[in-house]
């Protein structure tokens, strides 16, 4: 099962989120729940169900595929990030054993 609000859950939600964003993307999610009631409504009028299913099916590989590169480039990523977050690390270490006492910027002269 997919994880994911339904129309009712989202109006729920929408009660505890205050930010102007959130508000926003609320309207936005509520329309598209209307817009695909009517074209599920207009599709059972016009017997289209089964080409909707099917062109539904055909995302769904699309999307399985894309996640699997973005999963494989991510791991190259992942290590490449590790390797920039261990480089900042070690500068962090230096910076703090390098960083003496400094003069104060102004007027006021050092009381050394």
């Amino acid at each position: 099962m997919p994880y994911a609000f339904t129309e009712q859950g989202l109006a729920m939600l929408s009660g505890l989120l205050n930010s102007e964003i959130a508000i926003d993307m609320n309207i936005k999610i509520m329309r598209a729940f209307v817009a695909m009631r009517n074209v599920l409504t207009f599709a059972k009028e016009e017997n289209m169900l089964p080409a909707l299913i099917d062109r539904i099916k055909t995302l769904e590989e699309i999307s399985e595929e894309t996640l699997a590169a973005i999963n494989d480039l991510s791991e190259d990523t992942q290590k490449e990030f590790d390797d920039i977050y261990i480089a900042l690390a070690e500068l962090a270490a230096k910076h703090k054993q390098a960083n003496k006492p400094r003069n104060p910027i102004g007027f006021r002269k050092s009381e050394k």
